[in-house]
């Protein structure tokens, strides 16, 4: 490889890296500002973090069957109009 080549590998892998760490970055503030979301809606600032963490499961587990009934609901609500 020419060295043209090379550097011009080295400064995409850089920008690779660079964009991992903002990624990186940005997950973290993401998850730092829906925490922050949550403890405030919820209001869990005086809440152990296994108080936390079982709302979080439960709710969830709350999510999950919202998330499978409606596809069912919606063909219940096509079926019906047949």
């Amino acid at each position: 490889m020419t060295t043209g080549v090379q550097s011009k590998i080295l400064s995409i892998e850089e920008q690779i890296k660079k964009l991992q760490e903002k990624k990186k970055r940005e997950v973290a503030k993401l998850e730092r500002n829906a925490g922050k979301k949550l403890l405030e809606k919820f209001d869990l600032h005086n809440s152990s973090l296994e108080e936390i963490y079982s709302l979080i499961d439960s709710l969830a587990v709350q999510f999950q069957k919202n998330k499978e009934e409606i596809p069912q609901s919606g063909l219940n609500d096509e079926q019906s109009n047949i």
